[in-house]
């Protein structure tokens, strides 16, 4: 199975909680959650900076990875200990991503079941 690199600025964070009033609506606004478009690109602040940036470097690390392996498979190179070695750093950081992710999930789901 072959799997393309994450683009960082598809990965949907939540936005803040903005009440629907019920008059307004998403395709008339152009905004979700409060925020426009351009407004989003530029929030980098905060977890869902960081998320962002650890995307990209998960998606860099891959890159890497898959030009050393395909260097290595065209004979470019025979440096094996080196490709291996980058492919375990994009292993590590998808990992990492990951299981960011699945404890943001977890969370969300635990305050979801508190009771108030």
């Amino acid at each position: 199975m072959a799997v393309g690199p994450i683009d960082p600025s598809a990965v949907s964070l939540a936005q803040p909680h903005k009440p629907f009033d019920g008059v307004s609506s998403l395709e008339d606004s152009g905004a979700i959650g409060g925020l426009t478009p351009d407004s989003q690109a530029k929030d980098t602040g905060g977890f869902a900076g960081m998320f962002a940036d650890a995307v990209g470097r998960a998606n860099a690390a891959d890159t890497v990875a898959h030009n050393a392996a395909l260097d290595l498979a065209a004979g470019r190179t025979d440096d094996i200990h080196g490709t291996m070695i980058e492919a375990q750093k994009a292993n590590i950081e998808f990992k990492l991503v990951g299981n960011v992710r699945n404890k943001v999930i977890d969370a969300f789901y635990e305050l979801w079941r508190m009771s108030v």
